[in-house]
């Protein structure tokens, strides 16, 4: 026994992190009903808001205040991200709120960036989701790529696609540069690729590759084409209010592997529900929304294949 809670103890739990563009596509909603199905599918799971700049997530739990923040962390008020996790009202479910209150936090120091990384790690849990802040910086995309299972949040809408397209494009071009910081020109190489106008005319991932084939570097074309296909991203549609709006994550999908040689699956979607805002609105937690929502349906059908 005393062998089973050691290991128990060291395990590493597993992380999830969702993201996707700019505000407004639900990935706060998205990660508190995975959370939901996980810890009734018995995980211990812990929801992070990582909306540093501006955190919510807890009011999504019903929670309006919240006791400790992320802000407590870094100011080393506690030594462990453990020490600032907090109940949720449902049973195995832990919260660690994000801290608005500091607006330096938006953009943590690379110090403090890998201080958060490395305690996520060391969290009690069986699961982790990271419920990423709006937009493309460094840092959101930094808290993306080191997640085990890469969450991108789309809704129907062109604008949505669009902007998850180019959240998933920047995650690849950051993941590039970050292998490639030993070698200054080939660093530089990715930097003008960044760039949809670059006078090299390199468009797409595919013409980069073959950029940097052509000098003669195989071997770092090829680890470079291994890294890109490990993104993979899990593509889910959300507010879906009729079943032709369902094919957003296949767009995204199409394209990304059309330009980024990149493969995202196409995890399914998520019905739009009228009572699922107006609990927002009422600050009542989204856990306890009604069984027969086709919302908790479809996060429920997403999770399990998730698993």
């Amino acid at each position: 026994m005393k062998e089973e809670n050691t290991q128990k103890k060291d395990a590493v739990p597993v992380v999830w992190a969702v993201g996707g563009g700019k505000g407004g596509v639900g990935k706060s909603v998205i990660s508190t009903l995975l959370a939901f199905w996980l810890v009734r599918m018995g995980k211990r799971t812990i929801l992070v808001d990582m909306d540093l700049g501006g955190a919510n997530l807890h009011t999504l739990l019903g929670i309006k205040s919240p006791e400790r923040t992320l802000n407590d962390f870094v100011t080393r008020r506690y030594s462990a991200l453990e020490d600032i996790c907090i109940p949720t009202p449902e049973k195995k479910l832990r919260l660690i709120s994000g801290a608005s209150e500091i607006l330096s936090l938006s953009n943590p120091h690379f110090s403090q960036k890998v201080k958060i990384i490395k305690n996520i790690f060391k969290l009690d849990a069986d699961y982790v989701i990271l419920d990423l802040g709006a937009g493309t910086s460094f840092n959101v995309l930094d808290f993306f790529l080191f997640a085990h299972k890469r969450i991108l949040v789309v809704t129907p809408q062109p604008i949505s696609i669009q902007n998850a397209y180019g959240f998933v494009r920047n995650a690849v071009y950051r993941r590039l540069s970050q292998i490639c910081n030993q070698k200054p020109s080939l660093q530089m190489l990715v930097k003008t690729a960044m760039d949809p106008k670059n006078d090299l005319k390199v468009r797409t991932i595919k013409e980069l590759f073959a950029v940097i084939e052509e000098s003669g570097d195989f071997e770092t074309a090829k680890i470079l084409k291994n890294e890109i296909a490990r993104i993979k991203p899990a593509v889910i549609t959300n507010m879906v209010k009729d079943p032709r709006e369902k094919n957003a994550g296949r767009i995204v999908q199409l394209v990304a592997e059309k330009y980024l040689m990149l493969h995202p699956v196409d995890y399914g979607s998520v019905a739009y529900d009228k009572q699922i805002y107006s609990m927002v609105s009422g600050m009542v937690p989204l856990t306890k929304l009604n069984q027969s929502s086709d919302a908790l349906a479809g996060a429920y059908e997403i999770a399990t294949r998730l698993l």
